[in-house]
C-alpha cells in the first residue's frame, strides 16, 4: 500500500468514528459522566483520579458544548494524536516513513483502540503522555541535550496528572538502567539532566499532592481498596485470562507472526527498549490477576510499546501483517456499526434507557415541585447530573459522618443535615435507615422502575 492509501485509510477510520457517534443513541457512561461532572469544579484532585482529564474536559466543553455527540469526540481525537506519536515512535526506532506511516494505521485499528476511542477515560491521556515520554527517552539516547531532559520531565509529569498508572514508566525507567550498560552510563553521565527532568515532573504533580494532603490522602485509600490486597486468592485462570485479553486487544494474528519468528528475531537495542516498557508492565499486571482481579486496561501503556515490538517484529510476515489489517479493521467496522444502529448488546446494558430513566425520575419529582434529589450510587448519581444538566435540579450524596468516604461526591455534593426540603431518593433501604435516624422524616415507596429494580429503589422524602 502506498502512504496516499494508507492515510486515506486513517481517514476514513475518522469518518467511520464520528458517524457512529452522531446516530447512536446510547448514553454516557457512569465514569464518562462521572468526568464530565467533576470538570464544573475545577479541583486539583479528584479522590480517585488525577485532574488532567476533567480540566481538558471543562475547557473543551466551554467551547464545544456539553452534548453527547461533542464530548465523545475527545477520545476520537485524542487516540489520533496518539496514532502520531505512535508514528514519531517508529520513526525514532528507525523505520521508514512508510513502514512508520503504516504502523501507526495498524495502531489505530487495534481493537483495544476501537473500543477505547468511543469511551472517554483516564487512559487516553496517559497514553498520549506516555508515547510522547518514550520519544523523549529515545532522543536522549542519541542526544542528551537539556531541552531533551526538560520535555521528559513535562511529558512524564503530565502523564502522573493523566492517571497514577504513570508510575510504570519510572518502573520500567529503573528496570533499563539497570539491564542496558549504555544506557546506565548515559545515565550516571548525565545525573544532573535527569535530576531536572525529576523536578519538571514534582512541579507538575505537587499540586494534586497538596490536594491529598487537604483531602485526607483519599487517592491513596481508594488505590488501596482498589488493590483488594485483604482478599488474595490465588487464581491462575484468571492470570491466563488477562493475557488471553491483552492478546485479543492487541490484534491475533500480528502476535501469531511474531511468534512464529522468535527464534530469528534480532534484538537490537531499539526492541530492547519496547520490550523493557512493557513486559515489567505485563508481569506486574499479570501478578495482580492472578492474587487478586486485574481489569483489561491495567496494563495499556504497555500495549504501545508491545504493539509496536510486534509490528517490527512481524512486517515481513506478509500474509499474518494482512490478517491482522483485516481482522482489526473488521472488528472496528462491527463495533462502531453496533453503536450507530443502537445495537442492545451486552457489552453496552449499562448505557441504553438511561436518558428514559433520567425524565421518569424528573417528572416524578416535578408532580410535587421537587428540585433535590438524594441518589447513593456514584455511577448513577452522575448520569442523572448529566441527563438532567438543564432542568434547574440539584442533587445530594448520604454521607454519615466519621464514614469511611468511597467517591468523590461525598465531599463534593455531601447530603447536608440543614437541609429542610422535600426530596426524591433513589437508594437502598440502609440509605432509609440512616436518613430515618439522622432527621424527621415521612418516606413512602414509589413504583418500581425497570432501571432500578433489584438494585435501588426510588423514595419520596417528606420532612415533618
Amino acid at each position: 500500500m502506498s502512504n496516499r492509501i494508507l492515510f486515506s485509510l486513517v481517514i476514513i477510520l475518522f469518518f467511520i468514528k464520528t458517524i457512529s457517534i452522531y446516530f447512536t443513541n446510547f448514553n454516557m457512561f457512569g465514569d464518562e459522566a462521572q468526568y464530565w461532572l467533576w470538570s464544573k469544579n475545577f479541583e486539583l484532585g479528584y479522590f480517585s483520579k488525577p485532574p488532567l482529564l476533567s480540566w481538558v474536559i471543562g475547557i473543551y466543553s466551554a467551547v464545544f458544548g456539553d452534548s453527547f455527540f461533542s464530548l465523545k469526540l475527545i477520545p476520537v481525537f485524542a487516540y489520533f494524536l496518539i496514532g502520531l506519536s505512535v508514528y514519531s515512535l517508529s520513526k525514532n526506532i528507525g523505520l521508514e516513513k512508510y513502514e512508520a506511516l503504516s504502523c501507526s494505521l495498524f495502531f489505530l485499528l487495534m481493537p483495544a483502540v476501537s473500543f477505547s476511542s468511543f469511551i472517554i477515560s483516564t487512559d487516553i491521556f496517559l497514553l498520549l503522555f506516555w508515547t510522547l515520554s518514550l520519544n523523549q527517552l529515545l532522543k536522549i539516547t542519541h542526544k542528551p541535550k537539556i531541552k531533551n531532559f526538560v520535555f521528559l520531565g513535562i511529558y512524564i509529569g503530565l502523564a502522573f496528572i493523566s492517571k497514577y498508572a504513570a508510575i510504570y514508566f519510572l518502573v520500567c525507567l529503573l528496570v533499563y538502567i539497570l539491564i542496558d550498560k549504555k544506557f546506565r552510563n548515559l545515565f550516571f553521565e548525565n545525573y544532573l539532566n535527569f535530576l531536572l527532568s525529576f523536578m519538571f515532573i514534582l512541579i507538575i504533580l505537587t499540586p494534586n499532592i497538596i490536594w491529598n494532603l487537604n483531602n485526607e490522602w483519599v487517592t491513596l485509600q481508594h488505590t488501596s481498596d482498589n488493590a483488594n490486597l485483604k482478599n488474595i486468592k490465588i487464581d491462575l485462570l484468571r492470570g491466563l485470562e488477562f493475557l488471553g485479553i491483552q492478546i485479543l486487544m492487541l490484534g491475533p494474528f500480528i502476535f501469531l507472526g511474531s511468534l512464529i519468528k522468535i527464534k530469528n528475531l534480532e534484538f537490537n537495542r531499539n526492541k530492547k527498549v519496547l520490550l523493557v516498557f512493557s513486559l515489567p508492565i505485563f508481569f506486574i499486571v499479570f501478578f495482580e490477576a492472578v492474587i487478586v482481579r486485574a481489569n483489561a486496561n491495567w496494563a495499556a501503556p504497555a500495549l504501545i510499546s508491545f504493539f509496536v515490538f510486534l509490528y517490527v517484529s512481524s512486517k515481513k510476515e506478509g500474509i499474518y501483517m494482512n490478517l491482522n489489517l483485516f481482522f482489526n479493521f473488521i472488528f472496528c467496522i462491527i463495533f462502531f456499526l453496533l453503536i450507530a444502529t443502537n445495537h442492545p448488546s451486552k457489552i453496552f446494558e449499562r448505557i441504553i434507557g438511561l436518558n428514559n430513566f433520567a425524565e421518569y425520575v424528573y417528572s416524578e419529582g416535578s408532580k410535587n415541585d421537587i428540585t433535590r434529589y438524594v441518589v447513593s450510587d456514584r455511577l448513577l448519581f452522575s448520569n442523572l447530573n448529566y441527563e438532567l444538566r438543564e432542568r434547574g435540579v440539584n442533587f445530594y450524596m448520604p454521607y454519615k459522618e466519621n464514614s469511611k468516604i468511597t467517591n468523590h461526591f461525598m465531599i463534593s455534593s455531601p447530603l447536608n443535615k440543614l437541609i429542610s426540603e422535600n426530596f426524591i431518593l433513589i437508594g437502598s433501604p440502609e440509605d432509609i435507615i440512616y436518613l430515618e435516624n439522622t432527621y424527621k422524616l415521612k418516606i413512602k415507596e414509589m413504583p418500581k422502575h425497570s432501571f432500578t429494580k433489584n438494585k435501588l429503589e426510588m423514595y419520596e422524602v417528606e420532612f415533618d
